[in-house]
């Protein structure tokens, strides 16, 4: 029977077009950056936490409205038509992740990063309990009213226009993600290849070779390229970090607005002019961070000549 709980509001905002906007990249790439300096925009509200994971991760959303059984994809996917029992595990496996390990988390600083920090644990359960009563009838419209549903009951929701999430998949997912939330636009961030290694070398999650890291960011490469292959063209944008905050600042800053229909506000310009200063990017600073320059420039260089063979030119990023 359908739930007698109430709906938290604007569940259903999505059809008075509030666009969601997946930021992403390869990781280290400056997302988060980014969302910062739209977060000051009136218009705009960044998710908190920046990255609320329950999308791309496995068992996540984009897993339920395929119903794959296997989180890894190593079954087929299964008809959609009914709740069959497949499904119905992976609705028990989306839930646990909204009230265990994606409620509750830390960062890699070691800061709480969980869902907890911008919604109501109350909110969660009536979103969970709507979305178990719609979903074997309507698996992808109960998917979407339970996304909407849940950034617009987040605290401090004030009925911006864009919503913002910054999780690194979002863009080798963006086909996925297009498939069950059409309205939503793609912001790829990219870094040099050897900045990227040499930051990620750095972070406990990554791999701290330096040669390793330099084919690392080549696969997340190609898999954010692919990932946006299905995407319409006007509905994604790529940005280089280096051209944002170094090269071509002005024209930059212009082309997200223009790619968000946004007017320049005061507090972002502030931000941008303020905070994004040139000085604290150093596009050669991994020479200091990697313990053999020359070889991970050689290791890059093979790197970039296998992504021009995927169609991809790392060459338009750099100086």
């Amino acid at each position: 029977m359908p739930s007698d709980a109430p709906t938290p509001p604007g569940a259903d905002q999505f059809l008075a077009g509030v666009t969601p906007l997946m930021v992403g990249g390869t990781g280290r790439s400056g997302t988060t950056v980014l969302s910062r300096l739209l977060g000051q925009h009136p218009q705009v509200r960044a998710s908190w936490p920046q990255e609320v994971k329950f999308v791309n991760s496995a068992d996540g959303l984009l897993d339920l409205v395929e119903c794959r059984p296997d989180p890894r994809g190593l079954a087929r996917l299964w008809e959609r038509k009914t709740l069959a029992k497949p499904c119905a595990a992976a609705l028990v496996a989306f839930a646990d992740g909204m009230t265990g390990r994606w409620w509750e988390r830390s960062n890699r600083l070691s800061r709480d990063s969980g869902l907890h920090l911008g919604i109501d644990r109350e909110d969660v359960e009536i979103l969970l309990t709507q979305l178990r009563d719609g979903f074997a009838s309507d698996p992808d419209g109960a998917a979407r009213r339970f996304f909407f549903g849940f950034i617009t009951a987040q605290r401090g929701h004030d009925g911006e226009a864009i919503w913002v999430d910054t999780s690194p998949p979002n863009i080798a997912n963006a086909t996925r993600i297009h498939r069950l939330l059409p309205t939503a636009r793609f912001l790829h961030m990219i870094r040099d290849g050897r900045s990227t290694a040499a930051s990620v070398i750095q972070e406990r999650w990554g791999p701290d070779d330096p040669l390793e890291a330099i084919d690392w960011w080549r696969k997340r490469t190609i898999r954010a390229h692919r990932g946006l292959a299905g995407v319409p063209t006007g509905q994604a944008l790529q940005v280089s970090l280096e051209d944002l905050v170094i090269r071509d600042r002005e024209a930059t800053y212009t082309r997200i607005l223009d790619f968000l229909g946004l007017d320049d506000d005061p507090a972002m310009r502030s931000f941008f002019d303020e905070k994004m200063l040139a000085s604290r990017l150093n596009p050669s600073g991994w020479r200091a961070k990697v313990p053999d320059p020359e070889a991970f420039e050689r290791s890059y260089q093979v790197a970039a000549e296998q992504l021009r063979q995927e169609g991809i030119d790392p060459d338009e990023w750099i100086d």
